[in-house]
């Protein structure tokens, strides 16, 4: 299977590294004081120079962080070499999506990730005073205590094999249980953990044994350089929805669909634009529907949203709802559904609508009632962009995860200067 992250296994920022004499320490009060903030290692599958989905979804984030922080590095925790080939054998499977999922979601391969990521991180130690662990397809932390670490994830194994259809769960039975067993552990020797929703707090906390106070939501944040400026408010009689979703059935490309050509028999001139990697069944209506190739071209995403209405994701598996935030940035009024994360982003009745998951109907009704109110449409969408600006700027959701690291670092005993 062919991975675009088969790179250098870890990277430095083009930040100066800290100064040998932020080290220098004083004991007060039996603190151990420092007048520097911790040296953090950042890890995840995948690297974030070279792979544009690392780069998009995880780039700004780690930029964030080194405004915040000295980032010593950001290590790939990607296998490289005869791990990966030995993985890619082991996991194949012929549907290209479940091989896909089996490749990262898999027990040998976590095994194999934690491994080489916790033995890159002892090489290091003295260098380091924190792992921010992106994810939760490795343990940074695996047969050792130190350095301390903090996870930052958005969904967990155990929800998404509440809903299997959507693919995201490549287990069998026993898989899922050892797999649920390795994210429990590494949850459990991370120092604290940082979610974007709460949903995701909720299940690491009850379904994985959790104590409240080890796990805090810090949301996530646009993945923009600078907010954009707003789309401009049409009063237009061919209003277009936006979907962006490559996983045409998992993001619900096929629900909207359905619920599109029932909207379309009350607003004739309405257009839908399709951003997908998969190909639409020929049996799907697709009358008013224009069909764009998933691209990871920020420019051409950029007119796509300048050129919409109303952006609608009526996904059956969401882990978070990056594609929202863009919307809400642009001033677009969103709908999605219940039972997710997207609950949190989207403000019912405020910045969009929330519809009941998978149900054609009620997504239909939705459809025509943005279509067809465009005093509604710009309300909606002004709330958004505020949303946005005022909640999901990735600088302040370091912030909420500086007051997280802060208290890890009091807690080893350390004082550190978060934040400034």
């Amino acid at each position: 299977m062919r991975d675009q992250r088969d790179h250098t296994h870890h990277s430095s920022l083009v930040t100066p590294n800290p100064m040998k004499s932020c080290r220098a320490e004083r004991e007060i009060f039996g603190l151990v004081m420092n007048a520097c903030k911790p040296r953090i290692a950042g890890a995840l599958v995948g690297d974030v120079h070279r792979d544009p989905a690392a780069q998009i979804k995880y780039g700004f984030f780690f930029v964030a962080l080194a405004e915040h922080f000295p980032l010593v590095e950001i290590y790939d925790a990607s296998l490289q070499g005869v791990y990966r080939y030995l993985n890619a054998l082991q996991a194949f499977h012929p549907d290209q999506q479940r091989w896909r999922e089996s490749f990262y979601k898999n027990v040998t391969a976590f095994r194999w990730r934690s491994r080489q990521t916790s033995a890159h991180f002892q090489t290091i130690q003295e260098e380091i005073d924190l792992i921010v662990q992106v994810g939760v397809l490795f343990d940074a932390r695996w047969e050792t205590a130190s350095p301390p670490s903090l996870i930052y994830t958005d969904y967990t194994a155990h929800l998404a094999a509440q809903r299997p259809s959507a693919g995201r769960s490549p287990f069998s039975t026993v898989q899922r249980q050892e797999w649920l067993a390795l994210e429990r552990a590494a949850f459990a020797r991370a120092s604290h953990i940082c979610t974007r929703s709460e949903l995701v707090r909720t299940s690491i906390i009850e379904e994985y044994g959790m104590t409240p106070d080890k796990v805090t939501v810090v949301g996530g944040g646009v993945n923009f350089a600078r907010l954009p400026q707003p789309a401009s408010h049409r009063e237009t009689a061919v209003p277009t929805i936006l979907f962006i979703g490559k996983e045409f059935y998992r993001k619900g490309g096929d629900l909207l669909l359905e619920a599109f050509a029932q909207a379309r028999q009350e607003v004739p001139g309405a257009r839908l634009k399709m951003v997908t990697a998969v190909p639409i069944p020929a049996d799907f209506p697709k009358e008013g529907v224009e069909v764009i190739h998933a691209t990871w071209d920020r420019q051409v995403i950029a007119a796509l949203y300048r050129s919409a209405d109303l952006f609608v994701l009526p996904s059956r598996l969401e882990t978070w709802g990056d594609v929202l935030l863009e919307a809400m940035s642009y001033g677009l009024p969103c709908i999605g559904v219940t039972g997710q994360a997207m609950e949190e982003i989207i403000d019912h009745e405020s910045t969009g609508l929330v519809v009941p998951a998978e149900d054609v109907a009620a997504l239909a009704n939705s459809l025509v009632r943005l279509l067809t109110d465009a005093g509604l449409r710009r309300r909606m969408g002004q709330q958004a962009r505020l949303k946005a600006e005022n909640n999901y700027q990735w600088p302040d959701v370091v912030q909420r995860l500086g007051d997280c690291i802060q208290q890890i670092m009091e807690r080893d005993g350390h004082k550190w200067v978060v934040g400034v």
